[in-house]
């Protein structure tokens, strides 16, 4: 009963302080998304993404950090505690969570090499002028063009695109596209769906439609960054690519981003990149902004970590939480 009794501890820990901290990080952002507005798009996404990890990072860290050593090192093998129904419900709804958000990971894993490896046997590679990575042409019914993969994206045109921009336009968005590369959103795409599946409510929803939005405008500045010109052929090749798009139409993509996907609102992209055109200082990296947050949030942690080993106060605290919290649930 001691080790069903720790691990059930563990799952229940970890679902309850994820939907806690979930719950206040969408509230931490409903108070600061005006302000944070301000702020250049990629700093903006990491604002985002931090606080969508947020809940899950805190409640691992919790839990290795403070519950499991607490655990073995204060509590007896003879309490006479067991698992009570309330906590077999929470640690079961737990575990589902994780086995959901694991089994689509991985579906996620083998449904995107499946996918690379089918466009990939018909796929013609491209060379274009300025514009570097690895870019295949491809047959599709959809104006494909679309950064794949996780580890080794690979950007992917199809050719109604190919045949609807001109070169200025067509180096403009495959630049997109190496934004979002260079930015790692696939894998952080990846990464929030996961965390998704781990709340098991709705929350962060929100948040998830913010970062999605500003990751496009973020590969957007990307590729205006380049000149004054890109900003135009970038807003021009949306345009055009938006008017291929079947209406209704979107097909499955598990790891990756499309240029332009129907119900994308446009528009205002072309409105901010026309801007970014006239105004070239909008096009803002903000990467020392960046660094430092991602700097503070690695520190924090690393904070957390090590608190226990210097004070064992705070595991004998921790102790009296997994007590009470046991007390609570018979």
């Amino acid at each position: 009963m001691y080790f069903l009794l720790g691990i059930s501890l563990i799952l229940t820990f970890i679902l309850i302080v994820n939907l806690g901290v979930g719950a206040a990080a969408s509230m931490i952002w409903r108070a600061i998304e005006s302000r944070v507005a301000s702020l250049s798009p990629s700093t903006q996404a990491r604002v985002i993404i931090g606080l969508r990890i947020m809940p899950v990072a805190f409640a691992l860290v919790f839990v290795l950090a403070f519950v499991v050593p607490s655990y073995l090192l204060l509590e007896p093998n003879d309490s006479g505690e067991v698992v009570s129904l309330k906590m077999a419900i929470i640690a079961l709804a737990s575990t589902l969570a994780v086995l959901v958000a694991v089994s689509r990971v991985l579906r996620t894993w083998f449904v995107t090499n499946r996918l690379l490896k089918n466009w990939l046997a018909d796929a013609e590679p491209l060379v274009i002028g300025g514009i570097r990575g690895r870019v295949y042409r491809i047959e599709h019914q959809f104006p494909v063009i679309g950064v794949i993969g996780v580890f080794r994206p690979r950007v992917f045109v199809a050719n109604s695109v190919l045949s609807a921009l001109d070169e200025s336009e067509l180096a403009a968005a495959i630049d997109h596209e190496n934004g979002h590369r260079a930015a790692y959103d696939n894998l952080k795409r990846g990464v929030l769906r996961a965390c998704r599946d781990l709340l098991i409510l709705p929350i962060g929803n929100r948040l998830d439609r913010a970062w999605a939005e500003t990751a496009e405008t973020a590969a957007d500045e990307y590729a205006a960054a380049r000149n004054k010109a890109a900003a135009l052929d970038l807003a021009s090749a949306l345009v055009k690519i938006g008017k291929l798009v079947p209406h209704g139409l979107t097909p499955a993509l598990p790891a990756g981003a499309y240029l332009v996907e129907d119900g994308d609102d446009i528009s205002s992209r072309v409105t901010r990149l026309i801007s970014i055109s006239e105004h070239p200082g909008l096009a803002t990296p903000g990467t020392l902004l960046s660094r430092f947050t991602s700097c503070v949030g690695v520190a924090a942690i690393l904070v957390i970590l090590v608190l226990p080993l210097v004070d064992s106060s705070v595991l004998h605290g921790t102790h009296t939480v997994v007590e009470t919290l046991v007390a609570a649930l018979q």
